[in-house]
């Protein structure tokens, strides 16, 4: 028998496939670029964000950022205060996917060489 879905059922909170008032964790890989003199903010902001955190590139200027939180408001809210620091240029959202956290604990195989 197939089950009918509503638009809706596709926007109410939770994972597509997960038991109501499951645990879900969003993560969300950023690229900023800033001006140089804004790296100090940058990474006090990030310090001061739960589940952030700041990662250098291969450019001086440009700097990866992971998000990690319980629902998709808190990473805009995160976005957003990124987007509005002085000393940032850019902020683009390179992924973001939702987990079941208990499946973020599950071990995982390394790939074979």
């Amino acid at each position: 028998m197939r089950t009918l879905l509503s638009r809706r059922d596709l926007f109410s909170p939770g994972h597509a496939g997960s038991p109501a008032g499951e645990d879900i964790v969003h993560i969300a890989s950023l690229l900023l670029q800033i001006v140089p003199s804004a790296l100090g903010a940058l990474r006090e902001t990030i310090g001061a964000l739960p589940g952030a955190e700041l990662h250098p590139t291969a450019h001086p200027a440009k700097f990866a950022v992971v998000l990690e939180a319980g629902d998709e408001r808190a990473l805009a809210d995160a976005t957003a205060l990124l987007q509005n620091l002085r000393g940032v240029l850019t902020v683009s959202i390179v992924a973001h996917l939702s987990e079941r956290a208990r499946d973020l604990d599950e071990p995982m195989e390394e790939p074979s060489p």
